[in-house]
C-alpha cells in the first residue's frame, strides 16, 4: 500500500506542471538488457526485458531541463550451467520495477538535440519470479535423443529487497516532427546497492546493471 501511495504521490507531482509551457511529456518504451552482478554472483548472463510507462521533461532553458519518469521495469538475469548428470539449464530470473528516474539533461544542437543526462532512480519491487528449460540427452541405442523439460514458475519475492537505489547515465538524441517530438537513447542504470535480502545473517552481494535502448514521443512545450 506505501508503494502505491508513493506512485500516485509522484504522478500528482508530474502531472501538476502539465500547464506549463516549457514541459513536454508522453509515452516511452524500451528494451532492457539486463544483468546482475557481485561477489555472490556466477554462472549468469544477459537477459532480455523492456520497459514501458511515461515522461515529463521540465526545460529550465534552452540548454538545461529535469526529467522525471515513471517505468515498469523488468531486469534481473539468465543462469546457465549443468546438473550432475551433464543436462544443461537455464533459468531466467525476472524482477519487475516501478522505476523512477529523476535525471537532468543537458541539450545541444539546432533542429535536431543531442542530450547528455544523469541522475538517481528508485526501484520499487514488484514481483520476482524464477522459470527454466532443461534440455536433456537419452541414448537409445545407436541414437540420441535430446529433449527439453519447461518448469514452472516459481515465485521468489520474498528473497529480494523492496527497493532498489541506481544512477543513470545516458545520451541520446531529440527529433521534431511536425505535431510531437521524438527521443531517441541509450542509458545504462546501475545498482548502487545488493538487491537481495541477507541469507542467514550472511550479507548477499547481488547488484541490478541494464542498458536500456528507449524511443519516446513528446507532447507539449512551446
Amino acid at each position: 500500500m506505501r508503494k502505491i501511495r508513493f506512485i500516485l504521490m509522484v504522478a500528482a507531482i508530474v502531472f501538476s506542471f502539465s500547464s506549463m509551457a516549457q514541459l513536454t511529456y508522453g509515452p516511452k518504451l524500451g528494451l532492457n538488457l539486463a544483468n546482475v552482478s557481485g561477489d555472490d554472483v556466477e554462472n549468469n548472463s544477459m537477459l532480455i526485458g523492456f520497459n514501458v510507462g511515461g515522461v515529463c521533461n521540465y526545460g529550465i532553458n534552452d540548454m538545461i531541463s529535469v526529467q522525471g519518469e515513471l517505468l515498469f521495469d523488468v531486469k534481473g538475469a539468465k543462469y546457465e550451467g549443468e546438473d550432475e548428470n551433464g543436462d544443461k539449464k537455464d533459468y531466467p530470473l525476472k524482477l519487475s520495477y516501478i522505476n523512477i528516474p529523476i535525471l537532468a539533461q543537458a541539450q545541444f544542437g539546432d533542429e535536431i538535440k543531442f542530450y547528455g543526462e544523469l541522475g538517481p532512480t528508485i526501484g520499487l519491487l514488484m514481483g520476482a519470479s524464477w522459470d527454466g528449460e532443461s534440455e536433456y540427452k537419452v541414448a537409445t541405442g545407436f541414437d540420441i535423443t535430446t529433449g527439453q523439460i519447461t518448469y514452472e514458475t516459481k515465485k521468489v519475492k520474498e528473497s529480494y529487497k523492496g527497493t532498489d537505489i541506481g544512477l543513470a547515465i545516458g545520451a541520446g538524441a531529440k527529433i521534431p516532427m511536425s505535431s510531437f517530438g521524438l527521443v531517441v537513447g541509450a542509458r545504462y542504470n546501475m545498482g548502487l546497492g545488493s538487491i537481495a535480502e541477507d541469507v542467514a545473517d550472511e550479507k548477499v552481494d547481488m547488484k541490478n546493471g541494464v542498458i536500456s535502448i528507449n524511443i519516446a514521443v513528446m507532447f507539449g512545450g512551446n
